[in-house]
């Protein structure tokens, strides 16, 4: 995204002769906020980790109720490592987990986190659009 934002700056501005109207780019994601992630450490504490999070299944759930599933997870909370490349992650983390427990999400849950996240974003945007 940073890439593409760049290559709007630049076609804005660096074309001889161009009067432009300047553009600002941002990208913030659904769980970047205060108001987010104190939920997530409130619902999950040390289980919510940092990828396939119960936070992130919650959401879908809510989003998507008709379609949730369930499967084993052994261990209930996913190891936490590193990894190089692709083919290390899948090596490292076969069912996609670091660190987390998908198993604890609810749609509940998920509807608590999306409304929190679209007040922090609300927030966040009419913030910066008014700087």
């Amino acid at each position: 995204m940073t890439a593409a934002f760049s290559e709007i700056y630049a076609a804005r501005s660096l074309p001889a002769g161009a009067n432009v109207q300047p553009v600002k780019c941002r990208l913030r994601n659904w769980w970047q906020n205060r108001e987010v992630a104190q939920l997530a450490k409130d619902f999950y504490g040390d289980a919510e980790g940092s990828h396939a999070t119960p936070s992130e299944v919650a959401v879908t759930q809510f989003a998507y109720p008709d379609t949730i599933k369930s499967a084993p997870l052994d261990p209930p909370v996913a190891p936490w490592g590193e990894f190089a490349d692709a083919a290390d992650y899948r090596s490292n983390f076969p069912d996609g987990r670091i660190g987390s427990n998908p198993g604890l999400a609810t749609p509940e849950a998920g509807r608590r986190l999306y409304d929190a996240a679209v007040a922090a974003l609300t927030k966040d945007y009419l913030g910066w659009v008014a700087a």
